[in-house]
């Protein structure tokens, strides 16, 4: 219990303050003196002087050598003024009375090198538990991000704050200094990595503990940042060429098909065409054909251009402000089919929204053509309403419905959901693109569907605050750009 106690305070690397050191010794050498008045009644009283060796002992072991020599004079004068005859006065007579007092002085001496070794060894530990955490913390720092380079100025900040300088730099090129005896260069296996400036004035004592502790732990953990941030760049990479590939080859799978048929179609038309005695009829039917054809390759072509677009961070919206009821109407214009009803609802009052008609049109033309390809000839319902300040559009239909495993995956380029290819031609990208207008113009879109009873994909956009410029105004100049 009591060597629980003593020890951490025997390994404090400072020593507790003078004054108390000057009460602790007096202190004790009054409690020594004190003790012996009723002890020599029993014992020889020169054998009493060694009540004044723990007195000794501890001054010596907390407050160094000098207090303890100190402590041992106190405790001789004492000894030889209250309790050595005559008595009452310093005499140093009898031989003993020296031998006492060299007796207390070797005994401060040797306890006042141990405390300070304890000492010595206390703060070695100290900077080595410091170092250490230096070290885990630098290494959580630098190797549990991935960005490297801001991760450097906050590393620099924990390192000046652990080893007290007042600023510190770490730096992977090369670094500038007035005096290069504050620059410590890190170097790797691979040769030059970086350098360390320090602020301040270290004590040349600081500076070498820094170079020899400090710095070789920090090139280590530096490397192995920079060799892990390689790495997960090359991981990147492959990953990329990797989804590249299969975006490729799916590109190529699809278009492939949905480009042969409508040139097919094409081919076959005009390999019917009668040159020599060509009819109206004939010619008209050709034309037809021709015409589809062409169109559905053009829309093939204007939906893999806006893809790439999109992919590529090229697709920036022209802001102006525009009416939800004017995109769907156009949108619908655009899909308007003999066989399929589109049924429009717009609520009364609609606030204007901030973002790019054009984008948004061509996104609610590939929702309204799934709508219209899905839905078995039944009507189309498309309903625009305000909620909880946003505006919430709705498309839906009556068709089979889309599978639950397959919601998600149908905004994803060239899926198609499951059925006959057939029976409903598309081409996989409408969706994904979009997803992509709608989200690049600050909306998102989301479905709900349950096989057999129909589609609803969900288009919302937050209400933004018009300016206080009148709506044309800005609209003119916010498109003229």
């Amino acid at each position: 219990m009591t060597s629980a106690v003593l020890t951490p305070l025997l390994l404090r690397s400072e020593r507790p303050s003078r004054p108390l050191g000057v009460l602790v010794a007096v202190a004790s050498v009054a409690v020594a003196t004190a003790l012996i008045y009723p002890l020599k009644q029993i014992t020889p009283v020169l054998s009493l002087g060694v009540l004044y060796v723990p007195a000794v002992l501890v001054v010596s072991m907390f407050w160094g050598r000098a207090f303890g020599i100190a402590t041992s004079v106190l405790s001789a004068a004492a000894f030889n003024f209250f309790h050595l005859p005559p008595g009452g006065r310093f005499a140093l007579a009898d031989e003993r009375e020296w031998v006492a007092l060299v007796v207390f002085v070797i005994v401060a001496v040797a306890t006042g090198m141990v405390g300070e070794l304890a000492r010595a060894r206390g703060r070695e530990a100290e900077r080595r538990r410091q170092e250490a955490d230096l070290s885990a913390e630098m290494a959580q720092l630098l190797l549990g991000t991935a960005d490297l380079e801001a991760a450097l100025d906050l590393a620099a900040e924990r390192l000046a704050a652990a080893i007290g300088v007042p600023a510190a730099t770490i730096s992977l090129g090369e670094m500038g200094a007035q005096d290069r005896s504050l620059v410590f260069e890190l170097g790797g296996s691979g040769g030059r990595i970086g350098a360390l400036q320090l602020g301040g004035e270290p004590s040349r004592v600081e500076l070498e503990r820094i170079a020899q502790r400090v710095v070789p732990s920090l090139e280590s953990i530096l490397s192995a940042a920079l060799n892990r941030a390689q790495l997960q760049a090359e991981v990147v990479e492959t990953a990329a060429l990797r989804r590249s590939d299969e975006l490729k080859t799916a590109v190529l799978r699809s278009v492939s098909h949905d480009l042969r048929t409508p040139l097919t179609a094409i081919l076959m038309a005009t390999t019917a065409l009668d040159a020599e005695r060509p009819t109206r009829a004939n010619v008209a039917d050709v034309r037809e054909q021709v015409l589809a054809a062409a169109t559905r390759l053009w829309q093939l072509i204007e939906k893999l251009l806006d893809l790439s677009v999109l992919q590529a961070g090229r697709a920036e919206p022209r802001l102006v402000w525009y009416s939800i009821d004017e995109v769907l109407e156009e949108a619908i214009e655009q899909v308007r089919d003999e066989a399929v009803a589109f049924k429009l609802s717009v609520e009364r009052g609609m606030p204007l929204l901030r973002g790019d008609p054009g984008q948004l049109e061509r996104a609610f033309v590939n929702v309204l053509e799934n709508a219209a390809r899905y839905c078995g000839g039944k009507p189309v319902s498309v309903r625009a309403r305000s909620v909880r300040g946003r505006i919430r559009v709705l498309v839906v239909d009556q068709g089979p419905g889309i599978p639950q495993g397959e919601q998600e995956r149908i905004f994803l380029p060239f899926y198609r959901a499951t059925g006959a290819p057939g029976e409903h031609p598309g081409s996989g990208l409408g969706l994904a693109i979009t997803r992509g207008f709608v989200e690049l113009n600050g909306g998102r879109i989301s479905v709900e569907s349950l096989p057999g009873q129909g589609t609803s994909f969900a288009v919302e956009f937050p209400v933004i605050e018009q300016p206080a410029t009148p709506v044309g105004a800005s609209a003119d100049a916010d498109g003229g750009g």
